[in-house]
């Protein structure tokens, strides 16, 4: 039977309501914009996973919902993020990566494109920073800069 580790640990760090400033590049779904996030983290399924329910409401007033779920491979220790949004993309493999230096990493490639994340808790901040390399392009460029502060 798999049993709880350090990556296991290392997600509780995520664990409860944030909220805060998104700064948003355009893409083909929607245009540049700034917005306002909130998520809350709850350990799940006796300590093996994450799941994050999350709001973005941009400027405009629309909004992007997501509810994701972080647990860890028990064969390669490598954290797995599958994600869902209400853009309705099916979510596919897992986004995979893991933790270096307080900062979790997770790659997610679709047909769409490539998406590196980077997470950095950090008392009661949470940054999360997304860069993509969408369709042919060549090199990645930032698509998303947040900042949230824990409510809770």
């Amino acid at each position: 039977m798999p049993r709880r580790g350090e990556a296991h640990e290392a997600l509780s760090a995520l664990v409860g309501d944030w909220a805060g400033t998104e700064e948003l590049a355009a893409s083909p779904w929607a245009p540049a914009s700034t917005a306002k996030g909130t998520a809350a983290y709850r350990a799940a399924l006796a300590g093996f996973a994450v799941v994050q329910d999350y709001v973005q409401t941009r400027e405009d007033g629309s909004t992007l919902l997501g509810h994701n779920v972080f647990t860890v491979d028990p064969a390669t220790q490598e954290t797995l993020w599958y994600g869902f949004d209400s853009y309705g993309f099916p979510p596919g493999e897992p986004g995979r990566g893991g933790w270096r230096d307080g900062t979790l990493h997770l790659e997610k490639r679709t047909p769409r494109g490539i998406a590196r994340h980077r997470f950095t808790p950090a008392d009661d901040v949470l940054t999360h920073e997304i860069d993509v390399k969408l369709g042919d392009t060549a090199e990645f460029s930032p698509f998303l800069r947040a900042r949230y502060t824990r409510t809770q």
